[in-house]
Parts: C-alpha cells; sequence; structure tokens
C-alpha cells in the first residue's frame, strides 16, 4: 500500500508535491471506522483519497508521475531520464542559483505487510543521479538502507569505433560518460559471490539497480518492484478509449465476468440483472438486460446507454480492483458523469470491505468533498499560479481553522474561494 510520496520539477509541479496516505492520529478517526486500514504494524493507512481542482489545474499531470515512474520499471528497456517534453511550468527547469537544471526527484514510502520501504530516484536528461532503496522494520520511522547508486564526476573513455576495429575508414573517438558508484547495506536473498560479481564489473547506468537486485532474487527490491508493475494501476482515458495500464486484456475479462463486477455494478441501477460481456469492445458492445417490476426483461447496448452507466461501469472495474485486488489505482477523471450519490455508495461500499486496496482519483465532481463521508486528509486539492501556470498541491486537512463541525460543506467552501479554489484566481 503507498503510504506518501513526493516529486517535483515533475510536468506543472515546480515545487515538492507531497501526498501522504496516513490516517490522521486523532480521535475524529474514530467516526469513519471503514475509511483506513490497520497493518500489522499498527499503522492506519487510508484508503482512498480525492484530488478536486480547476481545469489544467494539474490533477491530470499528477497522476502522470505515478504514470511516469512506473513506465520505468515496466519498460525496463529505456534509459531512465527526466521528462522534459511534458515540463511547460515557467522556470520549472532553473535550479535556485538561476541555472538551468533538469533534475526530477521522486520518493515513494510503500507498506508491505509488516514492513515499509522507501524508494527514491533522482533522475535528469542525462539518466540516473541518484536511486536507493531503504528498509524500516514495523515502522516508517527508522529506515536502513538497502542499496545506494550514485553517479559520480563525468569523466572521458575512450571508445573504438567498431568500423576501425574492421579496418574501415574512421578513427578512435572519445565519448564522455558518466561512472557510479554502489553501496549495499543488509541485502536478503542474495549470496555475497553473486552480490560481488555484479558488483565488480562497471554497473550499467541504464537500468534501475532496483531491477538487476530484483533479478537477483533479493527480497526488498523483488517487493518493491513487483508492487510498481503488478499492484500499482493507472486508469485513464486515452484517444477516446478507456485504459487500465497495470491490467491485461485477459484479466480484464475475467473481472468483467465475476459475479463480484456485476454486484457492483449493480450499485448504478438495481434493475440490471445480467450483462453480456463483449470481449472486444466490453464498454461499447457488451449489452445490459434489465428487468422490470413486471418480470418483462429487455437489452441495451452499453455504448447506447447513459453517459453515467457507460462511465459507472468502468467504475466498477476500479472498485474491483480495490476491493478484490489489493491494488492501488490512480484514477484521471473517470467519474465525468456520475453523481454524488453514486459516487458516495461506490465509495461505501470500499469502505465497508477489508482489503489492502486504494483509490487516488481526480474529479470536477465537488460535491463528494464533504466531512460527512471523507476525513480532511483524504481530500486534496490542486491550485494552478495564473502567472507561471504553477501546480500546488494541497490537503484540506492544512487548514486548521476547517473543523469536521463547520456550518456548510467543504464544497461551498472551495467554490467559494475560501480553499484555494478555481474562483479565487
Amino acid at each position: 500500500m503507498l503510504y506518501s510520496s513526493t516529486f517535483n520539477n515533475f510536468t506543472s509541479f515546480r515545487d515538492d508535491a507531497i501526498f501522504d496516505l496516513a490516517a490522521p492520529k486523532n480521535r475524529v478517526r474514530r467516526r469513519y471506522p471503514g475509511n483506513f486500514v490497520q497493518l500489522e504494524s499498527g499503522e492506519l493507512l487510508l484508503k482512498y483519497a480525492v484530488l478536486a481542482g480547476e481545469n489544467a489545474g494539474g490533477k491530470s499531470n499528477f497522476i502522470k508521475a505515478f504514470k511516469f515512474l512506473r513506465s520505468l520499471f515496466v519498460r525496463n528497456d529505456v534509459v531512465p531520464r527526466s521528462s522534459r517534453n511534458l515540463i511547460f511550468c515557467e522556470g520549472a527547469w532553473d535550479a535556485s542559483d538561476g541555472s538551468s537544471t533538469t533534475l526530477q526527484p521522486f520518493e515513494i514510502e510503500i507498506a508491505i505487510k509488516d514492513y515499509f520501504l522507501r524508494y527514491t530516484l533522482h533522475v535528469d536528461e542525462a539518466g540516473i543521479v541518484l536511486e536507493q532503496l531503504e528498509r524500516s522494520e514495523k515502522s516508517p520511522h527508522s529506515y536502513h538502507p538497502v542499496f545506494r547508486l550514485l553517479r559520480c564526476e563525468r569523466s572521458i573513455v575512450e571508445r573504438v569505433d567498431r568500423a576501425t576495429s574492421e579496418g574501415c575508414e574512421g578513427g578512435d573517438r572519445d565519448s564522455d560518460r558518466y561512472s557510479y558508484r554502489a553501496e549495499v547495506g543488509n541485502l536478503v536473498g542474495v549470496s555475497g559471490d553473486l552480490l560481488a560479481s555484479f558488483l565488480e564489473p562497471e554497473l550499467d547506468s541504464a537500468r534501475l539497480m532496483v531491477i538487476t537486485l530484483s533479478m537477483l532474487g533479493e527480497r526488498s527490491c523483488k517487493d518493491i518492484v513487483s508492487w510498481f508493475t503488478s499492484d500499482l494501476v493507472i486508469a485513464s482515458r486515452g484517444e477516446g478509449a478507456f485504459v487500465f495500464e497495470g491490467v491485461s486484456d485477459d484479466s480484464l475479462d475475467s473481472i468483467l465476468h465475476d459475479k463480484r463486477y456485476f454486484e457492483i455494478l449493480r450499485l448504478a441501477d438495481a434493475s440490471i440483472t445480467d450483462v453480456k460481456i463483449d470481449r472486444d469492445n466490453p464498454f461499447g458492445d457488451s449489452v445490459l438486460v434489465r428487468t422490470l417490476p413486471s418480470g418483462k426483461t429487455y437489452e441495451r447496448r452499453l455504448g447506447d446507454d447513459s453517459a453515467g452507466i457507460i462511465d459507472f461501469a468502468q467504475w466498477a472495474v476500479i472498485v474491483y480492483l480495490v476491493v478484490y485486488g489489493d491494488k492501488t489505482v490512480f484514477a484521471d477523471e473517470v467519474d465525468g458523469s456520475i453523481d454524488p450519490l453514486l459516487a458516495e455508495r461506490a465509495l461505501a461500499f470500499i469502505n465497508g470491505m477489508e482489503h489492502r486496496g486504494q483509490l487516488v482519483f481526480t474529479t470536477h465532481n465537488v460535491l463528494i468533498l464533504t466531512p460527512r463521508t471523507l476525513l480532511k486528509e483524504q481530500i486534496y486539492f490542486v491550485a494552478k499560479d495564473p502567472d507561471t501556470l504553477a501546480s500546488t498541491l494541497y490537503a484540506l486537512s492544512d487548514f486548521s481553522d476547517v473543523r469536521y463541525d463547520v456550518k456548510g460543506e467543504v464544497y461551498d467552501l472551495y467554490m467559494r474561494g475560501m480553499l484555494g479554489g478555481a474562483l479565487q484566481s
């Protein structure tokens, strides 16, 4: 499960975007017993969080940070580099001294059963600058190093062209590259001889070290690689189609044919008594069967149904992944046509089930922002500076004067611009 994350200089986020899914330690959490999970360590993690904000404010960019990190683990054939092409914030690539920088730092903390892992990755346009993994038993407050990879000064390395070595025209050429220094701590599951053989040759800077150590069998590295590749799901709309990154077509088909998925789908409309899934176009050509009180039935293609039903058919997959798959799902504006009451029913379903999944979703549906169902720590806002286009992420819990017994709803305060809402800019 995700415990916390921090990144900066990515897309429109120039300064630290700090995101925390730890449940509050005060007594108010007793009012929301289903909103969090208690781990074996005693730590409490929230089951879901919502991000609200104006159009083009940076909500999707926040999701892209996790999408980018996941891509580095999935596409291990690609050299890990910063994503400058996504930057549009004025001055986002300027260092504090005014110089240009492409450095993008990321830090992720996750809970693996009874222990915690903290993964740190700094990349720039040349590649990895720093990669580090730390482990803490029972508490995310006393980390010990698993490994650390640090880029050293650039050096000039002589290289012989293949053409030269084969007797063709050409000559020796020098290429500049970075050298790396690796430090290891208490590795679990890797023999000393195997580790020595790995560290003896020149380290490959084109691959994440965590993946290499995972392939060698190191336990902590295997766990965090598994979390990024298998437990982290990115759900979003793309080019007219709905995409679940981290879910194969076969897995999606299996979910859609599961009776538990069907029960989630019926939260939207109890008259739906059956669904005939189309494998090739499940959210368009599948057929919903409705039964009237008289017993009469009629069928309708899902793509011809209401926008809310089409959206919720996909939301139901997300809820399934969280509740029955124990996945951490980041969903970007997939509830556009879902009414607040249905959204509350879906969140109540997540609250009412025992699981280790989490849902983080962006929305324009401000009616969801209510302390009747959400802790302040579960409500986040993204605001954009109109002068620089820089995005800022902050939680409702940052506003100490907003109390749970405040008169009026949170969404009303937000719409009036009192919480950094769009009407303030």
